[in-house]
């Protein structure tokens, strides 16, 4: 395989200016879905019918950046234990933290004259399937609406891990095949998801940033996949899929300013509080008035303190998570023959 030249452009940190610019509007997207969806007003509407497109570009990217971080740092398969050590260190303490953050918001909402939302009730049961992800498996409920999402990323990490070293050494025909029996597999046990094509998407693209002397064999494979999404998806998830996809081909050579950098440094946090804060702040304000401007006042001071939390909560939970995550660095990044990039 031919190494491209530049993977990406990156910050001093390592992070890829489009990825990072991307990660941030898609959990700002995913927030203001949750926000809207409350509200009855029609620009209320439009962001609630399309907000949570947000979570099939966060898929992309992760098909696209963890394959991408494993090629950087030499990554064998003897690094696998590591790899999952370093992403459980690094995204479990903010996820476990904002679980129970969701719970003692549940509470003291449940305190409020005028609550109308549902009793805390929950289980041990149901807060140990969350540390595990395995909440599909059982007859539980997420705490949070959001967190489904993170079982498909783990999954993902798993099978990335175990299976990186022997695909990325063949033909992206392979690889094209290793996608088409996973979503058989999946669809054998539960059914058919056309959000697993998205990690493919990201996967195939990374190959084809990484190659240079094979891209007019993954070009194809890309479009293939993407039209796979169309059909089975629809316009919608298609087409966040296709923008996620044209973002990374076309501008990950280009530094798109501190802003970029800073949306994605809080866009984990966010994903993850957004609605223990902003959403109980859309709940209740919504009790007072109505009308289309108040609405679109209410969400924007949701909005505003959603980031001013997760601002907060990046410094105090998740920046920690980070820097014991880095300690744990992988022996293949000593093998690497360019510097790595630094997973989110």
């Amino acid at each position: 395989m031919e190494k491209a030249d530049r993977p990406g452009s990156r910050q001093s940190d390592g992070r890829i200016s489009v990825v990072e610019a991307m990660r941030g509007a898609a959990s700002v997207g995913v927030a203001l879905f949750h926000f809207s969806g409350q509200l009855t007003s029609a620009i209320p509407v439009v962001l609630h019918h399309y907000g949570w497109l947000g979570v099939d570009v966060f898929f992309v990217i992760s098909g696209f950046v963890i394959p991408l971080s494993l090629y950087q740092r030499g990554y064998e398969l003897r690094d696998f234990p590591n790899f999952m050590c370093r992403r459980i260190v690094r995204l479990e303490p903010p996820y476990i933290v904002s679980i129970g953050l969701m719970l003692i918001v549940w509470h003291l909402a449940a305190t409020v004259v005028g609550f109308q939302g549902i009793t805390p009730s929950y289980s041990l049961g149901q807060l140990i399937s969350h540390l595990f992800y395995v909440i599909p498996l059982t007859n539980y409920h997420w705490i949070s609406p959001v967190y489904w999402s993170l079982a498909y990323e783990f999954l993902f990490y798993i099978a990335a891990g175990l299976t990186f070293p022997i695909l990325i050494s063949r033909r992206i025909e392979v690889t094209v095949l290793a996608v088409c029996a996973a979503v058989a597999a999946f669809y054998i046990v539960c059914r058919f998801d056309v959000r697993l094509l998205e990690f493919a998407a990201g996967m195939l693209v990374m190959r084809f940033v990484v190659d240079r002397g094979d891209r007019l064999r993954t070009a194809p494979w890309i479009a293939a996949c993407l039209g796979v999404i169309f059909w089975e998806g629809g316009p919608a998830i298609g087409g966040a899929a296709s923008l996620a996809t044209a973002g990374i081909l076309i501008f990950r050579e280009r530094n798109l300013g501190r802003l970029a950098v800073f949306l994605g440094g809080i866009s984990y946090s966010l994903y993850l509080t957004h609605l223990a804060i902003g959403g109980k702040i859309v709940n209740l304000g919504r009790r007072f008035a109505d009308g289309a401007l108040y609405e679109i006042t209410l969400i924007v001071i949701a909005l505003s303190v959603s980031i001013l939390f997760a601002m907060l909560f990046v410094r105090v939970v998740e920046a920690p998570a980070t820097r014991a995550s880095r300690m744990l660095a992988m022996g293949a990044t000593r093998r690497a023959a360019a510097p790595a990039y630094e997973l989110r």
